[in-house]
């Protein structure tokens, strides 16, 4: 199966050695790059045929996009490529996708067992974040995939806030007296 790639624009001075005749028809590429509006990190994503998709590369120029920290935007395309492959696989456009291609994936990458990378519920839920940005910048409708809809975020993923909240509402070691708040409330008390 031909695969999506995702490309890095690299940081200054860390382009290597390029050939003096240039690149892909290319003569000066960073010069190039920086004209088109690609930043050091930006991801460009490289469809099976080594073209670049416009679309995609003006999604990532794009402001909600481009606002992103840096490893989020390395995370969300490295989440977008597998997707791109499996409908690049059915010959789907990524603009046509379906509800029922974004079930299949989702099936594929969290249930399957066929799948020796299946991936757990939290993961599921970034993936979905990646996908909803771009569908939603691209004026996808109906959307394949919303993470604000219930179903199609995962039942067993742990958010952030949770973790935390169990984190901080645990009592603490050794004092089954103490109240979950109490810490916070009283003043040390030399026990501990």
């Amino acid at each position: 199966m031909n695969e999506w790639h995702v490309m890095r624009v690299p940081d200054p001075g860390r382009w290597g050695t390029l050939p003096p005749e240039g690149f892909w028809g290319v003569q000066d590429l960073p010069a190039a790059v920086a004209r088109i509006g690609l930043r050091p990190g930006d991801p460009v994503l490289v469809a099976p045929d080594g073209t670049v998709d416009r679309d995609l590369l003006d999604f990532v120029r794009s402001h909600e996009f481009r606002n992103l920290e840096r490893e989020t935007k390395r995370n969300y395309t490295t989440d977008i490529r597998p997707l791109l492959t499996l409908l690049s696989s059915r010959g789907v456009p990524w603009r046509r996708a379906t509800r029922q291609d974004l079930a299949d994936y989702r099936h594929w990458r969290c249930r399957a067992a066929e799948n020796p990378g299946r991936i757990g519920g939290t993961k599921w839920d970034r993936e979905a974040s990646a996908f909803t940005k771009l569908f939603r910048w691209a004026k996808v409708y109906p959307l394949p995939v919303d993470v604000s809809r219930r179903e199609d975020r995962a039942a067993d993923a742990v958010s952030s806030r949770v973790l935390w909240l169990r984190h901080h509402s645990a009592r603490p070691a050794g004092k089954p007296w103490c109240f979950r708040r109490a810490p916070r409330r009283s003043a040390p008390t030399g026990q501990g």
